[in-house]
């Protein structure tokens, strides 16, 4: 995928909104994909956000996207790939781990459309957890419905919620779905425990359209990893069953226990 306008103009709010900027990496070398048609409107968004800047000071000659970072204020930007056909600087396997010298690196990682094609979910997140700084955010812009066969995976706010929020101890500063058409009614995703529901997806928002999973969370000081996430409104529907019938803690609750015991 990489940098649409849609992805653009969120990742120039939260650029505005960051107080520190580290070193930035994209997953995959993200190429720019903002139309003529949206240049305008792009102009407007750094206008309004403080950034004095033109489409041209954000264009890069050969379309990939370490500019546009570079002209948001971040210090330093990285490409990370499992190949080098594209030009990363950085090769490896998010299946594998990172090694030492990546961990706690960056201020922003940039996900546009690569980890729906790493099969171990679970490593992949794992590196990129261990990739950021204290206060670092990975901001994501993923398929999250009729991507099929784009890649192993579609994501849902779930993985915002059940693993980044209540797993890894995140701050979830944003987490919407974004249509492909029409490409600016984007819809809030609130989290699901404190619904005790989950967000069903109606009419426009079915399959038949497409859309992605854009979402940031930022890394606190009492973040840390996680590997045993659970869905979020069914933990909520167990855990209250387990109330209703006098077994005081619930065994979710002690799994998720004897889970952070061995973090």
């Amino acid at each position: 995928m990489g940098v649409d306008y849609a992805a653009a103009r969120k990742l120039i709010a939260l650029a505005a909104r960051l107080e520190n900027k580290g070193p930035a990496l994209m997953l995959g070398r993200h190429r720019m994909h903002v139309r003529d048609r949206f240049r305008d409107r792009l102009e407007g968004d750094l206008a309004e956000h403080g950034f004095g800047l033109t489409w041209n000071d954000l264009h890069q000659p050969d379309g990939f996207a370490e500019t546009f970072f570079e002209a948001l204020g971040f210090p330093r930007v990285e490409a990370m790939d499992i190949s080098d056909f594209e030009g990363a600087g950085i090769l490896h396997d998010l299946n594998a781990p990172v090694p030492d010298a990546l961990r706690d690196r960056y201020g922003l990682i940039y996900d546009g459309g690569t980890t729906e094609h790493v099969f171990d979910v679970a490593s992949c997140m794992g590196n990129i957890d261990a990739m950021l700084t204290q206060s670092g955010v990975l901001a994501a812009c993923s398929p999250g419905n009729g991507w099929f066969n784009h890649g192993f995976y579609q994501f849902g706010p779930e993985l915002v919620y059940g693993y980044w929020k209540h797993g890894c101890q995140y701050d979830v500063l944003s987490c919407s779905m974004l249509p492909v058409r029409p490409r600016f009614r984007e819809v809030a995703l609130p989290d699901p425990a404190e619904r005790g529901k989950r967000i069903r997806m109606r009419g426009a928002q079915q399959a038949a359209n497409r859309v992605y999973l854009y979402y940031e969370v930022m890394k606190t000081a009492s973040s840390r990893p996680y590997r045993a996430a659970m869905q979020t409104d069914y933990v909520r529907r167990w855990s209250d069953h387990d109330r209703a019938a006098e077994r005081g803690e619930t065994a979710f609750e002690r799994r998720r226990q004897e889970q952070d015991a061995h973090v």
